[in-house]
């Protein structure tokens, strides 16, 4: 049920931006969406249990090993007290749907994102070829402003289910405002942390520059299909009571918590 959540937040329920006016009237799929995001980002303080979602608003991992062995690179460590704030301050600048083309857009932005925790790294990274060893032991402080996303995509039939949805005609771009890295790696001098940090800020955001071919290509081979698979059992008023009736669970939740 997580997953089908937070894809179906990050797809579908942004296509939106207006505010809700209720009425004893039917409810159509732009209300619905309104009333989905609301009720989601009351939501992400607490989570919801019964979905099995967890907080969200601060994110935390408490610890989580890994053990990465692909060719000749083999990477063995951990992460630990994560703590990521300011999922739940997203902002729509703007939205659009068209009811009878079904054609949607969005344009969401995270303000700042703080990023805190720690991470131990071991092993040998080979590159080209070259084997280079690797030994980090790192203090996470990291902040992230103005991660945009902008995209667009058209609803149409399953290919799977004649009744079903899909999302087809897909694109999108990600933008990063700024990356501000002031890690600490227990290994390194103060001249050695520094430069790295300024590597971080620097790389991220040309990094985000050079990676946008990719970003739809990669989303309609990894994304994509789950979130269609899912809407392969619905129709659009059943998406529609899906994004309604969500809704109303979590607003029963009264999340009171603050992020």
């Amino acid at each position: 049920m997580i997953g089908k959540c937070v894809l179906l937040a990050l797809l579908v329920a942004f296509a939106s931006a207006s505010p809700v006016a209720q009425d004893n009237g039917m409810v159509d799929f732009r209300e619905a969406l309104d009333m989905f995001i609301n009720a989601y980002k009351k939501m992400m303080p607490c989570g919801f249990a019964a979905d099995n979602i967890p907080a969200m608003a601060p994110l935390t991992v408490d610890f989580f090993p890994f053990d990465y062995v692909n060719g000749e690179t083999h990477l063995k460590g951990n992460v630990s007290n994560i703590r990521v704030s300011g999922l739940n301050n997203f902002q729509i600048l703007s939205g659009s749907y068209n009811q009878s083309t079904l054609h949607a857009t969005f344009d969401v932005m995270y303000p700042a994102l703080q990023i805190l925790g720690s991470y131990e790294v071991e092993g040998v990274l080979s590159i080209g070829g070259l084997l280079m060893p690797i030994r980090q032991k790192v203090l996470i402080n990291k902040k992230i402003t103005d991660w945009r996303f902008v995209g667009k995509y058209t609803f149409g039939q399953s290919l799977t289910n004649s009744n079903g949805l899909r999302i087809k005609d897909f694109n999108l771009q990600y933008l990063v405002g700024g990356v501000v890295a002031a890690n600490w790696d227990q290994y390194m001098d103060i001249a050695g942390n520094n430069y790295f940090n300024s590597f971080i800020n620097s790389f991220s955001v040309l990094f985000t520059e050079e990676i946008q071919p990719y970003v739809t290509p990669l989303y309609e081979k990894y994304v994509l299909p789950t979130l269609n698979d899912l809407l392969s059992n619905l129709n659009m008023a059943e998406l529609i009571n899906y994004l309604t009736s969500q809704a109303e669970m979590w607003n029963t939740a009264d999340c009171s918590a603050q992020a």
